[in-house]
């Protein structure tokens, strides 16, 4: 008896709300058997595959996810999976999900609507949707599935239903698993295997080439036949190409068939179908040959000097429109090739010839480039020998030709000595790689041709950043050796500019390796800088500029390089911090003979004063005492740091080394805001980019008193000059691609004389 979990109530109160969500969740049997999920009956019959065995069990409804997943990755959710859980035993408190199994009602209604579900989303031409949808529902009809079938299920003795596991076979889905994913909710898990493959040859015979995928172990018939155009699915006029039964997963198979016992029935525009045994189709449109004479001759082949083989070739026989004979790829091509010299290969050469006019006249002469012979990278003498098909009979895109024998004169052979040379750009230099603007830079380059003979009139050009040509000129390269040319002077615009030399720009010589045709280096083209004393304010510069790099971005179809030019840009930065040290601020102690006491005997009234002053004592000093110096500068670049990545190599770093400044020097003004002196450091410590300056060491020895001598890095002051301040500018410079300068300022202070100190020293170590 039928107990439906449902009570009165709740079904008249359902009619005011849940009405959607009810629709959303009703099981898709709803529309044949007025179930809803959780209803429950007693008589379930059939064979139930948890217990593996034909029995009657009590059941209930319950809601599944199914997942389809296709053959190309994307996947499938059916939310109203209609599941029965049955008992394991007839007197079990408790419905068992794990004996769940999926159920679809019997009849080609509904089972249209499971192919629906499946299906929905897939791209399929509309009619042959409708006949593979078609021939699934009849299955509902089969007489095989009737009580003691393994697929077939009564319901309270009242409905029939399929087991969906076993009916989706018959459109090519095969059930995977049972996947739980909580307590509440399972999915069932299914492989819809591939749609069917076919491509069709022409000749004299058709030869169908096939592959048809199932659900394994599940027997269908795989049938190949031909109807007229656009007649699918209407089958009252067709032949038969191919009728197989099998059950493997994937049948690959070829047919063949003569074109006139199709042509005779259906005419010469037909359509090859294969249906894989479920209802899913492959259709194929062809133009049958009749009574045609088609034949494709080569008659003779050329090499050119740039290695470029091609073959000419003769059409003859019937006037045809091309597209109904030749494939829409193209006519298959194929050469072998033999290379012996210096380096050996054999190379093939296979291409479709997609160049051929729309129309095919007899005694039509036609030329097509095989492609290029590759000879290697070594210069030298090679002997090549071709052999070149066109029309390759073997290839299944070959086209047609008739009578068959039209094939057999698709070969031609000839054989050539050939000389091969390689033109190098060596280098290019540019002397010097850094002026200013108004000066001149002289630009040589060596080129150089290796091989076994001299060639003439080789143009070879010069440009700047790969875009203007900036010189010209053509010469005669010896073999083997390399030759100076240029010599030119150059300028230009301010910045850092790529200037590059290539060898047979235009490719009029034959060269067995063009990528490495080029050279390139860098110059500097500098504004003038302000390097009048007291006019530079900043310790803190950089700079950017474009490098431009020649490089390899691909390969034409004869393996020639294709060279791009990219732009880089490129920063720079140089940085100056200094301190001065009279040493005043050295407190000292009555008759202290030390070198502190030497270099601090005005400490004694300056440390106070400058303290008072809120001063520095070690940037105060007396007229005729000395100062020290001591400069840092840091240069820093990313320079080539960021060299483009092509192919075979490039581009390549141009390889200069940027360095900090060659040049760090001091201006003087005195009190009396009078320049002084220039006065040139010199490098104590560091490298090329970070480094320490300094005064220059001078020997010292007293005039007055014990004899003394020493060595010191100081500036000394003029004993006149009155109280005051004393400027320093302090400038680095010529520095990187931009010979940059900076500079820093810093303040000294005249406080007294020497002659103030002519007593004897006074006591200053309270000041330590």
């Amino acid at each position: 008896m039928l107990k439906k979990m449902l009570m009165v109530m709740s079904l008249v109160f359902g009619l005011i709300g849940p009405t959607i969500s009810y629709a959303a969740n009703s099981p898709a049997l709803n529309r044949y058997v007025e179930f809803e999920y959780g209803d429950r009956g007693d008589g379930l019959q059939g064979y139930i595959p948890a217990l593996d065995q034909s029995v009657e069990r009590a059941w209930e409804l319950s809601r599944w996810d199914g997942i389809y997943r296709f053959s190309d990755g994307k996947e499938r959710k059916v939310a109203n999976y209609d599941v029965f859980n049955i008992k394991r035993k007839p007197d079990d408190l408790n419905f068992d999900k794990e004996n769940g199994f999926g159920l679809v009602y019997k009849s080609q209604e509904s089972l249209g609507s499971l192919f629906d579900s499946v299906w929905s989303g897939q791209t399929i031409p509309d009619k042959q949707r409708q006949y593979f949808k078609s021939k699934f529902a009849t299955n509902a009809d089969d007489a095989d599935f009737k009580k003691g079938h393994s697929f077939f299920y009564s319901l309270e003795n009242r409905w029939s239903f399929l087991r969906t596991s076993g009916i989706v076979q018959r459109m090519g889905v095969q059930f995977e698993e049972t996947r739980k994913i909580d307590e509440d909710n399972r999915q069932a898990v299914y492989s819809v295997t591939k749609w069917p493959e076919m491509s069709v040859t022409q000749g004299t015979n058709l030869s169908v080439n096939f592959t048809a995928h199932g659900v394994p172990n599940s027997m269908r018939q795989v049938d190949v036949f031909a109807l007229p155009k656009g007649a699918f699915p209407d089958m009252s006029k067709r032949v038969k190409i191919s009728s197989i039964t099998t059950d493997s997963a994937t049948y690959t198979n070829t047919a063949k068939v003569a074109a006139q016992d199709i042509s005779k029935v259906l005419g010469k525009d037909v359509d090859i179908v294969l249906d894989d045994g479920y209802g899913r189709t492959q259709i194929k449109s062809v133009t049958l040959p009749e009574d045609l004479k088609i034949d494709f001759v080569p008659t003779k082949l050329t090499l050119t000097e740039g290695r470029q083989l091609w073959v000419k070739y003769k059409y003859t026989g019937d006037n045809i429109i091309t597209s109904d004979y030749v494939k829409e790829r193209g006519m298959p091509m194929l050469t072998d090739v033999s290379v012996r010299g210096p380096v050996s290969s054999s190379p093939k050469l296979a291409s479709m010839n997609n160049s051929l006019p729309a129309q095919l006249k007899n005694g039509m002469e036609l030329n097509y480039m095989l492609g290029k012979v590759d000879v290697g990278s070594k210069p030298g003498t090679y002997h090549i020998k071709v052999v070149a098909t066109i029309n390759n009979p073997n290839h299944g895109d070959r086209a047609l030709e008739a009578p068959t024998e039209a094939y057999r004169n698709n070969t031609i052979e000839d054989e050539w000595t050939i000389e091969v040379n390689d033109l190098i750009a060596e280098s290019i230099t540019a002397s010097p790689n850094s002026i200013t603007v108004g000066e001149h830079t002289t630009v040589t380059a060596k080129v150089k041709n290796e091989g076994g003979k001299a060639l003439s009139n080789v143009l070879i050009r010069f440009t700047e950043d790969g875009k203007n040509s900036i010189y010209e000129t053509r010469k005669t390269l010896p073999a083997n050796k390399s030759v100076s040319v240029g010599g030119f002077k150059w300028t230009g615009n301010p910045g850092v500019h790529s200037l590059t030399v290539e060898v047979d720009p235009d490719q009029e010589k034959e060269d067995v390796d063009r990528s490495n045709n080029l050279a390139y280096t860098s110059c500097s083209i500098i504004k003038p800088g302000e390097e009048e004393t007291g006019k530079c304010k900043n310790p803190d510069v950089s700079a950017n500029w474009i490098t431009t790099y020649p490089v390899i971005v691909g390969y034409n179809k004869y393996g020639d390089p294709i060279w791009r030019y990219k732009d880089v840009n490129y920063n720079e930065r140089l940085t100056i911090s200094a301190e001065i040290n009279t040493k005043q601020g050295i407190p000292t102690r009555p008759r202290d003979h030390s070198d502190a006491g030497r270099e601090s005997r005005g400490s004694w009234e300056i440390i106070p004063w400058a303290k008072e002053h809120h001063l520095n004592s070690n940037e105060v000093t007396r007229a005729g005492y000395g100062v020290e110096f001591k400069v840092k500068t840091n240069y820093t670049t990313d320079w080539e740091t960021k060299v483009p990545e092509g192919l075979n190599g490039t581009a390549k770093p141009i390889g200069t080394r940027l360095k900090g400044p060659n040049e760090v020097f001091v201006w003087v003004w005195d009190s009396r805001s009078k320049f002084v002196a220039t006065l040139p450091l010199e490098k104590t410590n560091g490298n090329d980019r970070s480094a320490t300056w300094e005064l220059p060491q001078t020997f010292f020895e007293t005039r007055s008193g014990p004899y003394k001598s020493y060595y010191e890095r100081k500036y000394y002051t003029d004993k006149t000059v009155p109280d005051g301040e004393f400027t320093f500018v302090i400038v680095a410079r010529y520095a990187g691609h931009n010979r940059l300068t900076a500079c820093i300022t810093k303040k000294m202070t005249i406080f007294g004389s020497m002659y103030d100190d002519s007593q004897a020293v006074r006591d200053t170590s309270a000041y330590q």
